[in-house]
């Protein structure tokens, strides 16, 4: 009896009285999860703000471009209002206001102006219809430049003075110089709108 109360006594002390449990416990899963939910929710943000700031810088380059391309259209075809190298087309300005510039100009160089060449652009106007930037031609109307807020010419004589606006029916022969002034409004998510305008003075050389 006493061999087996001992090998029993000694059985019992060999067997660890305090068990350990391998893992967390449910406070620190709580607070492990708790850290882990602030973590990512300070990297949301950050790749939020990011995000955004990317999209604005892409807009603010892509707006500003298109406001630049529009206006060097127009300043190419400007250049040659009133080309009339034989003395015989009548090229001038037809019109001219403060949003909207229409002038002919011979450029196939035949003494006429002709409606019929192919490209048939010897009559041209550029206007603003609502936010679309226009070019009429004998083509008909196509829209080059979408977005468009503003749209304004003002004119210059041969002095560099400009033409009141309230003259320009009267006055159109002594237009020499034509300043455009575009600007173009694009929307840039939750950075609301971006908007950039282009400036920039045409010499007409022959008028």
């Amino acid at each position: 009896m006493n061999g087996r109360n001992t090998l029993f006594s000694l059985r019992l002390g060999n067997r660890p009285r305090g068990l350990s449990h391998a893992g967390f416990s449910m406070i620190e899963l709580l607070i492990v999860i708790a850290i882990l939910a602030i973590l990512f929710t300070f990297m949301y943000k950050g790749f939020e703000r990011l995000n955004r700031y990317y999209t604005a810088e892409n807009v603010k380059a892509s707006t500003q471009q298109n406001a630049r391309i529009g206006v060097e259209m127009m300043v190419q075809d400007i250049r040659l209002a009133g080309l009339n190298p034989r003395g015989t087309a009548g090229a001038r300005v037809v019109a001219a206001t403060p949003t909207s510039f229409q002038f002919t100009a011979d450029l196939n160089l035949n003494g006429v102006i002709d409606y019929t060449i192919t490209p048939p652009f010897e009559d041209i106007t550029y206007a603003l219809n609502g936010t679309r930037l226009q070019q009429t031609s004998q083509l008909g109307t196509e829209t080059l430049l979408e977005d468009v807020n503003t749209l304004a010419f003002t004119y210059l004589d041969d002095t560099g003075t400009a033409i009141p606006a309230a003259d320009l029916a009267t006055r159109r022969a002594d237009i020499r110089t034509v300043g455009i002034t575009l600007t173009v409004n694009r929307p840039a998510g939750r950075d609301g709108t971006v908007s950039r305008t282009y400036t920039t003075q045409v010499r007409c050389r022959n008028l």
